[in-house]
């Protein structure tokens, strides 16, 4: 059995029951823990299942940054804007944990890049998004660690930033808990319970079978395999096929003296802080061929590689990798969310961008389970044709 999460939540599930709507959520990534954070209140009966631990899958392992940086999409761009004020808002309301870091995002380019670069800064500036081209003197104020190319295209992006995932779904489910959740860890949902047509729960791996009005599905990557159960399909990229984008590598290092304020988007390399004095390390090309057979070898090539990349961003790093973790990310199709009713008794809420969304979608879906439809979740029902690009 998987360990508690660490809230005092027991595996076997803990928390009282009041008799309204039964709400069941599945999973408790920082989706599901957004939704039962906002879901929970006197008159329903909220339930969250988790396999693991809140926070122990993707969106413990992801570089999980806050962003509404592509302008391409007006309609998208505004539903993430909406979504960085959602989670300023959440976060004052808890105190501002120290989870979540709004530290802003610094970003170059060189060579062809860097018009592309200017461009996407001058459409934002133009949509009132804070961006702005700084030279290498303000890198050093924000960054004194850090070190770009002088001919480098350099970029700041102040309201930008990142959380840490496993924390901050933990703490929104203990939240969710005190409130009257009640919070299953430690046992899988294998499949959606039917009378007719309608969805009434689900059955975890343990026999035991949990009932609910209405099953809202946040497993991400997971969503496809119980949703079949009911025959029901979602527009996930599949994580096993051959070069498929879903899987990634993420490096952890060591504590450093080098430690990063916010994040840094230099070529080739992705990184910020973890909460423990070291850095977070990724690359998209390295990504390639990551998936559930990859060898150690490759693993530990991708880590290395990380690590000299970071060494030339922040020169006299002296950190070493810690751990490298396999994050298998939910990518829809198109690359919109899958967020609507797929059944009666059914909603499903699944998105490749589920750390800027969570908290956002939450209160949305939260509208739409008191009967008000939200219009702003009416282009990512999850049986809308697939004909968006982009996301």
């Amino acid at each position: 059995m998987a360990r508690a999460d660490g809230a005092g939540l027991s595996a076997a599930g803990t928390g009282c029951q009041g008799g309204g709507m039964r709400i069941l959520i599945v999973g408790a990534g920082i989706v599901g823990a957004a939704l039962a954070d906002r879901l929970t209140r006197p008159d329903r009966d909220v339930t969250i299942v988790e396999e693991l631990w809140p926070g122990g899958g993707t969106s413990g392992t992801s570089y999980a940054w806050l962003n509404a940086n592509d302008p391409h999409d007006p309609v998208y761009y505004r539903f993430r804007t909406e979504a960085l004020r959602t989670w300023r808002d959440l976060a004052a309301g808890l105190g501002d944990p120290d989870w979540y870091r709004p530290t802003g995002n610094t970003v170059w380019a060189t060579g062809g890049a860097k018009a592309e670069l200017a461009d996407r800064v001058r459409r934002l500036t133009a949509l009132g998004y804070a961006a702005e081209q700084i030279d290498a003197e303000r890198l050093r104020a924000i960054e004194p660690h850090v070190q770009a190319p002088d001919d480098a295209f350099i970029a700041h992006f102040p309201d930008e930033g990142h959380i840490h995932g496993e924390p901050a779904a933990r703490g929104l489910v203990r939240r969710a808990h005190d409130a009257g959740a009640e919070v299953v860890t430690g046992h899988r949902a294998v499949r959606l319970t039917l009378d007719g047509g309608r969805v009434t729960g689900v059955r975890l791996d343990d026999g035991r079978d949990v009932p609910a009005d209405l099953t809202v599905c946040a497993a991400g990557r997971h969503s496809p395999a119980l949703l079949g159960t009911a025959g029901l399909d979602l527009p996930l990229v599949d994580p096993a096929a051959p070069g498929s984008a879903a899987p990634c590598l993420v490096a952890t290092t060591t504590a450093t003296d080098s430690v990063l304020n916010g994040l840094v988007h230099a070529p080739g390399l992705s990184a910020r802080a973890t909460g423990n004095g070291g850095l977070v390390l990724e690359a998209v090309e390295l990504d390639a061929g990551i998936d559930e057979s990859v060898s150690p070898e490759r693993v530990q090539e991708v880590g290395e590689e990380l690590l000299s990349r970071a060494r030339a961003v922040i020169p006299g790093l002296d950190a070493d990798v810690a751990e490298m973790r396999r994050c298998v990310r939910p990518l829809p199709i198109d690359g919109y969310p899958l967020i609507g009713p797929q059944a009666p008794g059914l909603y499903t809420a699944v998105t490749h961008s589920g750390i800027t969304l969570a908290p956002h979608l939450a209160r949305l879906i939260d509208r739409e389970i008191d009967g008000d439809p939200a219009p702003e979740l009416a282009p990512y029902r999850p049986d809308r044709p697939l004909t968006n690009t982009g996301g």
